[in-house]
């Protein structure tokens, strides 16, 4: 489950993970219901609601889990909201210890002769019982630096693209499309800005043009305005304007090519319909009859294996059937024999 889980998360940009079930419930609330601690850890991390309730119980998922006993996966969940976001993952995390000064400034404390003495009783009398760590504590600290994008043993075979932002409880974690798609468009933004400037003045400066449903129509609004006033109007800067306009009119392209959609022009996408004929009331399809066997001419599909196991103990069985008959036969022969004596 946990291996599926985290490949519909990683490369499902798309994915829906508060989409519920006919019962109403949502993925972290089915697998805290069934004690799925990893499914829950990772669809928690993925940004899923924690306050989502069910439609019968009206339950959320941390309460589903305790009234079905997943005791181990209510604690987690207690523990993910408790510290929602590893701040390991982040580039201003510090590998120090921020309780190791303090520590050390109370060891380098001078101590008297009765408190070494005391010190050392305890030491040899107290009992080590086995404690779980503490947080923030010397173990969880470990566990942190080790798993820290500046810790040796991630930063060189490791390379996060999004340092700035971790992954949290409630928040959103984008899948890897998503992540490399962001990543391409700094790349090309940083490496030519005036490559995207150019593709963005050329959309601003693009314009729809709206065909109509008829040829009369379509014609009429391909067409700029009327050229009466060019006939009426003698002026220079008329006819100039008017000629701008007449070459305007005759550059624009044809109505397959503008209806045509490239990567270049985007334009209208015109769905092909087929229409056919309906069949009458009276219309009954054929009934095609199944071939079942190579006997009705099925030999094109096909059949059930035939294992040689099978066949010897289908004989070994055929065998004793015939002997048991046999000696039934036989038997009653015996019997009717003493019968006439």
């Amino acid at each position: 489950h946990i291996t599926i889980t985290n490949y519909l998360l990683n490369y499902f940009s798309g994915l829906d993970i508060e989409r519920r079930n006919c019962h109403g419930f949502t993925a972290l609330m089915k697998a805290a219901m069934q004690g799925r601690v990893d499914c829950v850890r990772s669809i928690m991390m993925a940004g899923a609601s924690l306050n989502a309730r069910d439609c019968g119980r009206h339950l959320t998922a941390r309460e589903w889990a305790l009234f079905t006993g997943r005791y181990e996966t209510a604690w987690v969940m207690t523990r993910l909201m408790e510290r929602p976001c590893p701040h390991q993952y982040r580039d201003t995390y510090s590998l120090e210890w921020p309780r190791l000064a303090s520590l050390v400034v109370k060891a380098q404390e001078s101590r008297g002769c009765l408190k070494r003495l005391s010190d050392t009783i305890k030491n040899v009398f107290s009992i080590a019982n086995v404690t779980n760590p503490e947080d923030e504590g010397v173990i969880d600290h470990m566990v942190s630096v080790t798993t820290a994008m500046r810790s040796p043993f991630l930063a060189v075979a490791c390379q996060t693209v999004c340092p700035d932002s971790p992954p949290g409880v409630g928040k959103r974690r984008y899948a890897v499309p998503e992540i490399v798609r962001q990543q391409r468009a700094k790349e090309l933004h940083s490496a030519n800005p005036d490559r995207m400037d150019s593709h963005l003045k050329l959309f601003q400066n693009s314009r729809v043009t709206f065909v109509a449903k008829t040829s009369v129509d379509r014609r009429a609004s391909l067409q700029t305005q009327s050229l009466r006033s060019r006939h009426r109007s003698s002026s220079l800067g008329t006819v100039a304007c008017h000629e701008a306009m007449e070459l305007q009119r005759t550059s624009l392209m044809p109505v397959h090519m503008v209806m045509r959609r490239s990567s270049v022009r985007p334009g209208f996408s015109i769905p092909r319909l087929r229409v056919s004929k309906a069949p009458p009331p009276t219309y009954e399809p054929e009934k095609i009859r199944r071939k079942s066997s190579a006997k009705d001419g099925g030999g094109n599909l096909l059949q059930i294996p035939k294992w040689r196991y099978k066949e010897l103990k289908e004989e070994r069985r055929k065998a004793e059937e015939a002997e048991r008959r046999r000696l039934e036969a036989v038997t009653k022969r015996h019997l009717t024999a003493g019968k006439r004596k």
